[in-house]
């Protein structure tokens, strides 16, 4: 990937979040409970709702531990995002594949919709102005935002949940997220509960067809 810049030093991985006004500690929090949420689902629930259920706990569990540090929750067009306008900084949670958190680039599980894909595309068209270490002040001008993906995977085999913050410039032809201009590496956590009992993917969700029926005179 061209130009990226990978933080995995605990002091660089700091700096970094510090910039973007998040600390690690909360990113870690919120997948952990994304993490219980899951592992407290048994064989007698539907098989899907697991992974939703994990990612809707992170997502859920990020907000309410970044509420009183200057962020608010912003729902545009079905895509929960967690913002920070003081820093022009969006967060999306999301599931990753094995690569998460490790040396090699991830993607995303599974494809993304429209609204994710224009805050991909805005993500790379900042690339051509700015340097891949992008400030929240460079954005004053333009009045614009950066988004950052929160990825996490559960690896049942290795019994531990990777996760990382990331900044997204490019999809794949399945509609995946595929290509980051940085990655912020987190420290792992041990992998419990009902790990092996449950699927590790977050379905897409399904279209939703409404017929409309002329009633009867």
């Amino acid at each position: 990937m061209r130009n990226l810049k990978v933080y995995s030093a605990p002091d660089e991985v700091s700096s970094r979040l510090a910039e973007l006004g998040v600390r690690a500690e909360v990113l870690i929090e919120a997948v952990q409970r994304g993490q219980a949420a899951r592992a407290s689902c048994t064989p007698n629930h539907p098989a899907p709702f697991a992974g939703i259920y994990a990612w809707a706990e992170t997502v859920a569990s990020l907000r309410e531990l970044l509420r009183t540090e200057g962020w608010t929750r912003e729902d545009s067009g079905n895509l929960p995002l967690t913002v920070n306008r003081a820093k022009r900084v969006s967060l999306i949670v999301s599931t990753g594949d094995e690569n998460t958190g490790t040396s090699v680039s991830p993607c995303t599980r599974s494809s993304k919709g429209p609204r994710t894909e224009s805050a991909v595309t805005i993500n790379a068209l900042q690339m051509t102005l700015f340097d891949v270490r992008l400030r929240p002040e460079d954005l004053d001008e333009s009045n614009g935002k950066m988004t950052f993906l929160l990825l996490f995977h559960f690896d049942i085999n290795a019994s531990e949940v990777r996760c990382e913050l990331s900044r997204p410039v490019e999809m794949n032809g399945e509609g995946q997220v595929s290509g980051w201009a940085e990655r912020i590496i987190l420290p792992t956590s041990p992998l419990g509960g009902n790990a092996s009992r449950v699927p590790n993917d977050v379905p897409e969700t399904p279209p939703v067809v409404v017929n409309i029926r002329r009633r009867s005179a």
